[in-house]
């Protein structure tokens, strides 16, 4: 398949390039010569035509032999009609059009909207003016599929993929090596456990436009490798609008089927827990704890004041649904031009899947040895609860100030049940293991921007702060287990109590993270010559200073037996009671213990210092864009180990050069060549010599204090060719060289994985990355060719990391984590305007990647490819549309299998290590204007 969908995309590329007919051509410009940028140029009688693109060009393709009249509109000037155009086979009809101003329109018309962005014509405008290597995808596009979020838009992009549903892959690069801006400023990480923005907490429905930056430059922050993803939200709009709408959707094997929870608090529809999960405010503290005796009546205490929501609940999953209010307005406030954007969406999901999850041990002479075989019955209700708030003050011509706020707050309710076997543990009785997790997250990013114009000097600048939070309030996970011999008779598993505390028997984890960051940036621009000339040389120079601090903390225990031979009857009792208060006795009951390490809290800050000049200027045919940046950046972290107190201090001043040359072999395309350096630092999480038990895995992971700064230096060339407005067919290839750079190692240290994060001496990553966005327009005059168009888009990726000699018992040379060999990206859009009847198909696949480094005795994981398939189709009247949407029509399987040889190719009988389906996703959506 992956032949033949390459094949398809080169044959398509000849296609489009060479293919030739009679055309119309030309350029549309005004009584001063000036270029019109957007009128339309169209056959009379007809809907065929183009627009015209930012130096006023236009081509109208595939025209047959004869004679035509054309009709020439754009608003503030008259519309002219142009007779008698004749075309020829094979030839192309070259015109000069001006339009006159239309002065009684000029005297109605106050033009008070900015620059637009969410057209695919802005996008690709955008893409060919920037001065680096960039790929992008905008709200118009955005719209036409049914992406929630923006970590499904950007797996639409050249060489993206998607990892954990919620991260972005570029290039093959881990995420970890990536950094967001929102409306420019930098974004925060997310995780607790890997330097990750989660990109699922940005509904698409907020975004204007998304633009990845491969390539880097001086006037951006510098600490990517694999791309600077910049999210640009919800502007005004140019015309006052208030809509709502509401959506309902079918999960395939979950809607109305058993769905499997456990007791929440009344908040939980909102997203996070009013309390019910907590620890109750008279616990003792952990030094209290853990000084008290296991027979203390502190312990007992506590231990009845816990709550007890062990309860496996069973239930029908409803229906998927969701609602969404937007308001776009604009109003004078004296001599300012004022207008606010406001949007606020709620939505709550459910899905419920089984999955096969195994482990073995040893692979010898071809033989597997199973450790454990299970099956995960998994449920997880989703809420997501989102408001976007901006604001703009146009104070005149010159200078304007914008506000920007957005929120979100998610939710994530999850309960496992894992039914199976442990092959070495005990491997004559039948498991029922239970996880029961409740996850909370929220983001605020906020920002505050300013523009001024003086002349031919441009001033900007802008204030950020992004507040973080995640908890994980009473995360529950217990064993039991249950003779084999006992299979189909009604005698109950019994809780298996651990004999000290641990963090998977019998077990209660409370976790919170609060990451606050405050950025400022001032940025100058000076054209030297015509301001309004793409090519007019100019001068950047500026600073960014953004503060950090991030506070985690983590606190877990255990029940046990004070006598085990007293607690058989309790330990066979039902969930609901085994931890009941009652049980809860220092003589001959259960009791607690608190197993909270020091090193379980950890606190940082990070102090970043920039500055950058630059200049871009004109060469003949040559646009070159050269500069330097220098950063500054202490990084500081507080915890302790067991080997007693860490105190990190990292203190790194990085010169950052960085070149883009852009050759233009015609007014229609060019090749780009860039060259950056970029920087890698590690996050406090990788820093943290925190130890986690991630229950999905059955593994641990720690953090390194000893992690080094990595250094990245990237190269890019790629050929682009604009046929239209609309279109862009590029074909490049890039090559990053890294210097220590960061990766996660896995060491012996127990029955299970432990995964820990170490510099490698180095590792480097190539490929090639082709892109066509093209309308059908050009194949001929039907009214179904001029409102298709394709977009279509691969790359081919190879990486090696070399993980250096201290990397025992598992190859030291390997591809990075998460690199796919291949990404294969189609879509076909239909939008016929006057019907308003829209359809639009899009596929995705990828090649296998590592998703879990292994060793010798836990092989590496590599996640499968799958294809993916979605549909939409929608329909407007008038003030109404209705849409309906299908995410994953061909329910592609999740396959994570082991490579058992350690040959780094997986054949058919490689044994499978997780699976699952989580089914196709039917939705229904309906929204309403309620004014024009």
């Amino acid at each position: 398949m992956r032949c033949f969908f390459l094949s398809f995309i080169f044959v398509s590329l000849a296609a489009v390039v060479f293919a030739q007919q009679g055309s119309i051509s030309g350029r549309v410009i005004d009584t001063k010569s000036e270029t019109i940028i957007g009128a339309n140029v169209v056959i009379d009688g007809t809907t065929v035509g183009a627009a015209t693109d930012l130096d006023g060009n236009f081509t109208i393709s595939r025209l047959q032999p004869g004679t035509y009249n054309l009709v020439v509109s754009s608003v503030t000037y008259k519309t002219q009609t142009i007779s008698d155009v004749t075309v020829e086979s094979g030839k192309s009809t070259n015109l000069e059009i001006t339009l006159a101003e239309d002065v009684a329109e000029l005297e109605e018309v106050v033009v008070t909207a900015k620059k637009e962005i969410t057209t695919d014509v802005n996008l690709i405008g955008a893409i060919r003016n920037s001065k680096l290597v960039v790929s992008g995808i905008s709200s118009e596009q955005i719209t036409k599929l049914p992406d929630r979020d923006a970590a499904q838009i950007a797996q639409r992009v050249p060489g993206i993929t998607i990892a954990d549903n919620r991260f972005i892959v570029i290039r093959g690069v881990p995420q970890r090596y990536n950094q967001i801006m929102i409306n420019g400023a930098i974004g925060p990480s997310t995780e607790t456990d890997s330097r990750s923005f989660s990109y699922d907490l940005i509904p698409a429905g907020f975004i204007d436009q998304m633009m990845i930056y491969k390539s880097g430059t001086a006037e951006q922050p510098s600490d990517f490798a694999g791309g600077l993803i910049q999210v640009k939200t919800k502007n005004i709009a140019a015309e006052n609008f208030t809509k709502i709408g509401f959506s309902v959707g079918y999960r395939q094997n979950t809607t109305f089927r058993n769905y499997n929870s456990a007791e929440g608090s009344p908040t939980d529809f909102l997203g996070f827990d009013n309390g019910f999960r907590a620890l109750p405010a008279t616990f003792p503290t952990t030094a209290q704890l853990q000084a008290s005796g296991r027979e203390s009546a502190l312990r007992e205490r506590a231990g009845k004041s816990l709550t007890n929501n062990f309860a496996l609940l069973q239930n029908n999953a409803p229906v998927d649904f969701g609602g969404n209010f937007t308001t776009s307005q604009t109003f004078n406030m004296g001599r300012i031009e004022a207008g606010n954007y406001t949007s606020i969406a709620y939505s709550k999901t459910f899905k419920t899947f089984n999955a096969d999850f195994n482990r073995f041990n040893e692979f010898l002479n071809g033989t597997l040895t199973p450790r454990f075989r299970f099956t995960d019955n998994s449920s997880t209700e989703e809420v997501r609860v989102s408001a976007l708030h901006n604001w703009d003050f146009k104070l005149n011509n010159n200078h304007s100030i914008e506000f920007k706020n957005f929120f979100v707050q998610l939710g994530e309710n999850r309960t496992t049940v894992r039914a199976g076997v442990d092959y070495v543990q005990l491997p004559n009785f039948d498991r029922l293991n239970y996880e029961y997790y409740f996850l909370s997250r929220g983001i605020y990013s906020g920002q505050l921007q300013g523009t001024h114009q003086f002349g031919n000097s441009k001033f900007t600048w802008t204030g950020g702060v992004n507040r973080i939070s995640k908890s994980e309030p009473d995360y529950r996970r217990f064993r039991t287990l249950r003779d084999q011999s006992l299979r189909g008779t009604e005698v109950p598993y019994f809780m298996q109590l651990p004999p000290n505390s641990n963090l998977f028997d019998a077990s209660r984890f409370w976790s919170s993270l609060k990451d606050v960051s405050y950025s400022n940036s001032l940025n100058l621009e000076h054209k030297f010559g015509n301001p309004d000339s793409k090519r007019t040389p100019l001068l950047r120079a500026g600073t960014l200073i953004e503060l950090r601090t991030r506070e985690f903390d983590a606190r877990y225990l255990s029940y046990l037996a004070s006598d085990p031979s007293t607690v058989q009857n309790i330990i066979t009792l039902p969930l609901s009671q085994v931890f009941a208060p009652s049980n809860m006795d220092r003589n001959g009951g259960l009791t607690i213990e608190e197993g909270t390490n020091l090193s379980d809290s950890y606190g940082g800050t990070n102090q970043l210092i920039a500055g950058y000049a630059g200049s871009s200027f004109p060469l003949n045919q040559f646009d070159v864009s050269v500069g330097v940046r220098a950063e500054y950046n202490r990084q500081t972290l507080t915890a302790v180990s067991n080997q007693g107190p860490v105190h990190v201090e990292n203190i790194v001043v990085a010169p950052l050069p960085s070149l883009n040359v852009a050759y233009n072999l015609s007014d229609r395309s060019l090749v780009r060549l860039a060259y950056a350096r970029s920087i890698n630092r590690p996050e406090f999480r990788e820093l943290a010599p925190f130890l986690f038990y991630q229950f999905e895995l059955d593994a641990n992971i720690i953090g390194n204090p000893a992690l080094k700064t990595a250094y990245v230096n990237n190269i890019d060339v790629r050929w682009e060719m604009y046929p239209n407005p609309d279109e862009l067919i590029s074909v490049g290839g890039f090559y990053k060289s890294f210097k220590d750079p960061i990766e996660l190692y896995n060491q012996i240290v127990g029955e299970s994985p432990q995964f820990y994060y170490s510099n490698s001496p180095k590792a480097n990553s190539y490929g090639v990355e082709v892109e066509i966005r093209k309308s059908l327009a050009s194949l001929g005059v039907t009214k179904f060719l001029r409102n298709t168009s394709l977009n279509i888009n691969a790359a081919l990726i190879k990486s090696e990391v070399d993980v250096g000699a201290g990397a025992t018992n598992q190859a030291r040379i390997r591809p990075l984590t998460g690199q796919s060999p291949y990404i294969i990206n189609a879509g076909a859009y239909y939008k016929d305007d006057q019907s308003g009847l829209s359809a639009n198909i899009a596929y995705n696949v990828f090649g296998k990647r590592i998703f879990v480094v292994g060793d010798v005795l836990y092989p590496t994981w590599f996640e499968m490819p799958r294809n993916m398939l979605d549909l939409q189709v929608g329909k407007a009247f008038n003030r109404y549309e209705v849409k309906i949407n299908v995410q994953n029509l061909l329910n592609a399987k999740y396959s994570f299998t082991q490579d058992s040889n350690n040959d780094s190719k997986i054949q058919d009988d490689e044994p499978l290590m997780r699976g699952y389906q989580a089914g196709a996703q039917v939705a229904i959506s309906f929204s309403m204007k309620l004014n024009n």
